[in-house]
């Protein structure tokens, strides 16, 4: 008996060590990937200019902390913060924000940036919103006096034509060049974006040239007002789904596709996380619009749903669309994405669809499906919206007098190759690996506007055509 007790309790020690090591090693990592930022020690500001030189201080702590800048973008970084601090003269608080922009994004690191909002600032909005489309930047939701924008194609901005216009806005973020034209699109409803970068000419208005799809050429001036806190400013993937849109008022319009339909796949996009029948195809959809909770959906029981309805009925193949998919948890998709080979029929596909809205954990989601599909997996529509070697996690700290807030990025995600060092990489992937040699679609198809407002989606309608000929 006493030697029973005697093991007991040694196992009991050995569980309790663990335990204090796996707690030990995870609240090490919390406080190695995530710290807080500086405190802020600042006097009351004389003036503006004095005001920016604090918070061009403070800016260079937070970068500081930044892992992702290579050594010669942070030295430019260095060079550039040290001439706006060296200025006699202060800078329009719009040109301050998009010059501290612009030097985040020297990074060229996706989730390195200056946030366009934050809980003490307020952007100047414009009474539109618009999607990238291969063609071109298109007004898809405006407010009720310039519904007759709808469906217009950017030409210029207060004499500026779109195509300076799109290079201007596409310095303001790092990354590849398209997720840099998706946040063009975002950046380009938001005046104070246009009127730091000189686009516009006055702080509170600004006149766009639209081409209608019929010819036509509108012209008008917008007005811009202050954000509410409800008011929705999202990417331009989910402009493409005339539905409402929860915090734009009765006032917004949208446009409606000249066909007067669109296919499942563009339709309730707020809908988080759909499984769909597809009629007419022995396939099934699946709808991942983040990879955390979101607007009270959640995620772990619909990832449950999702797998016991495949499990019981296995489809011929699964279209897993993550486009617009801006990420979150990664941990929350691991175990579906490695089920999901067995899900599907013993000889049934997997597509994933993917656009530069795919980023963040939607990448790793993404990688995850690809290595344990193997080449049962095709990607199909246009690339995710990073590289395969990123720095995420970290945190944010805000300027004490702009109360602009910016990021510091800490751990380096690599899917293509071996991460092994322990003060970049993000210690989390050594628990949760995955390879994959690339991600880049093996169906290269465009987004574009004729295609949409036909009530196409050939990405998608391309997946259940591949299925159908897999059965």
């Amino acid at each position: 008996m006493r030697r029973v007790l005697k093991i007991g309790g040694m196992v009991l020690a050995i569980v309790v060590l663990l335990a204090g090591l796996g707690a030990g090693g995870f609240y090490g990592m919390l406080a190695y990937f995530y710290p807080d930022p500086p405190a802020k020690d600042y006097p009351r500001p004389a003036n503006l200019l004095q005001a920016q030189r604090q918070d061009l201080d403070y800016f260079s702590k937070l970068q500081a902390m930044d892992r992702s800048y290579p050594p010669a973008a942070r030295a430019e970084m260095q060079r550039e913060v040290a001439a706006m601090e060296k200025a006699d003269t202060p800078l329009s608080p719009q040109a301050f924000q998009v010059r501290l922009m612009q030097i985040s994004a020297l990074a060229d690191n996706g989730h390195t940036h200056v946030r366009m909002t934050g809980p003490d600032v307020v952007p100047n909005l414009l009474p539109v919103r618009v999607t990238d489309f291969q063609e071109g930047l298109f007004v898809m939701r405006a407010r009720t006096p310039d519904k007759d924008m709808l469906g217009g194609r950017l030409e210029s901005i207060d004499g500026t034509p779109v195509d300076e216009i799109v290079a201007r806005l596409k310095t303001l973020r790092g990354g590849t060049s398209a997720f840099r034209m998706d946040n063009a699109a975002l950046f380009a409803a938001d005046q104070d974006m246009l009127y730091g970068l000189g686009i516009a000419r006055a702080p509170m208005e600004s006149t766009w040239t639209v081409r209608l799809p019929d010819g036509r050429e509108v012209t008008r001036t917008l007005k811009a007002y202050d954000k509410p806190e409800s008011d929705a400013l999202d990417y331009g993937y989910r402009w493409t789904d005339p539905a409402p849109v929860k915090g734009l008022g009765p006032d917004w319009v949208s446009y409606e596709p000249a066909s007067g339909h669109l296919p499942e796949s563009r339709r309730d996009l707020d809908r988080v996380f759909e499984d769909l029948a597809i009629p007419g195809s022995c396939a099934r959809y699946i709808r991942l619009a983040d990879i955390i909770d979101t607007d009270g959906q959640k995620i772990e029981p619909a990832l449950e749903r999702f797998e016991s309805e495949l499990r019981a009925d296995r489809p011929c193949a699964a279209i897993v669309d993550l486009r617009g998919n801006g990420g979150g948890d990664y941990t929350n998709a691991w175990h579906f994405s490695h089920a999901l080979p067995s899900l599907v029929a013993p000889d049934g596909r997997i597509f994933i669809l993917t656009n530069a809205g795919t980023f963040s954990a939607a990448i790793t989601t993404t990688a995850f499906i690809k290595e344990a599909g193997g080449d049962r997996v095709t990607i199909v529509g246009e690339p995710v919206g990073d590289r395969l070697e990123f720095y995420a996690e970290g945190n944010e700290g805000c300027l004490p007098n702009s109360k602009l807030c910016a990021s510091y990025e800490t751990g380096k995600h690599a899917y293509d190759a071996p991460c092994t060092d322990w003060h970049d990489c993000f210690w989390l992937n050594w628990f949760y690996p995955v390879r994959v040699k690339t991600l880049r679609p093996d169906q290269l198809i465009a987004s574009r506007f004729a295609d949409w407002n036909a009530g196409h989606d050939v990405a998608f309608e391309r997946a259940v055509e591949m299925a159908g000929k897999a059965r």
